[in-house]
């Protein structure tokens, strides 16, 4: 009952809480450089000049690897090691 009760109503809100928009599609496909070893996580410095804190799909990459980003899934930016280099 307390939830419901005019004490407990002045301390609800009735405000919504929106998207928080930090999904970057953008970067998908874009290229870096890795700053330090990501291992499986680490940070990338996006050749726009971008600082992102990256994973990897899975395996170990080293640092000053070129990598890409291969998918964006709200904060979380997924790169993969750079078959071009």
């Amino acid at each position: 009952w307390f939830p419901k009760s005019k004490v407990a109503q002045r301390f609800v809100s009735k405000s919504t809480i929106g998207d928080i928009g930090n999904e970057h599609t953008e970067w998908i496909g874009q290229k870096g450089i890795a700053l330090s070893h990501l291992r499986p996580c680490g940070a990338v410095r996006l050749l726009s000049g971008t600082k992102v804190d990256v994973v990897t799909e899975g395996g170990m990459i080293d640092q000053d690897t070129r990598v890409k980003v291969v998918d964006v899934e709200g904060m979380r930016v997924v790169v993969r090691r750079d078959e071009e280099d």
